[in-house]
């Protein structure tokens, strides 16, 4: 009958016996190690909870599918579990649940479960380095284009060159349009005439 309840206790992560309690399949988060740089498998442990003591009518009814007897034969061996159960910690101080435990009694009389720490091969420890990358490169959306980072970050480093060497050129000329200004000025001398047109047209 062990055998069978755990199994019911896997399938549904816990199994109620009736004057005895709620079993139940406890996770145990992963743990990061931080001087080993890795992070523990999860673990898993069953707890109990005395409190509450009475199996739900689908228990019963997967109990009887499965040993294919009626309901009301079901409710009767899971009874008969429990009181051995009581009867057996009582006389031996405890008893021994492979896979899922030492159940006892505490100093009030409240039946407790010691259950070790199960963890699965499928879930081992996982190495937990930070990989830093110098300069990874990643797709960039320029506008509807999509470039390249590493090409971007080219792009801007020579944006600003570009930009002084034409602002040189722009002032180059400036400098050079106020040069000219000034010596026509210097030449023909401030006056309004000297800004006209000095051709004369000649009526026919």
């Amino acid at each position: 009958m062990y055998t069978t309840l755990y199994q019911y206790l896997i399938f549904h992560k816990q199994l109620i016996l009736p004057g005895v309690g709620t079993i139940q399949l406890q996770r145990t988060s992963p743990q990061l190690d931080y001087s080993n740089k890795i992070f523990t498998a999860p673990s898993y442990h069953f707890k109990i909870d005395s409190r509450s003591d009475k199996p739900s009518k689908k228990f019963y009814e997967w109990l009887s599918q499965l040993l294919a007897i009626t309901e009301w034969e079901a409710i009767k061996i899971v009874n008969d579990f429990s009181f051995g159960l009581k009867k057996n910690i009582s006389l031996n101080g405890e008893v021994t649940w492979e896979n899922v435990g030492v159940l006892r009694r505490d100093e009030k009389g409240s039946i407790i479960l010691e259950s070790p720490n199960i963890e699965l091969e499928s879930e081992g420890s996982v190495i937990a380095e930070k990989v830093i990358r110098e300069k990874p490169d990643h797709p960039v959306l320029v506008g509807e284009i999509e470039r390249a980072s590493t090409e971007m970050e080219e792009l801007l480093m020579e944006s600003p060159s570009k930009r002084d060497y034409a602002w040189l050129i722009a002032l180059v000329l400036t400098v050079a349009a106020l040069m000219f200004v000034g010596w026509y000025f210097s030449e023909k001398g401030v006056n309004i005439s000297s800004t006209g047109n000095q051709s004369v047209i000649k009526a026919k």
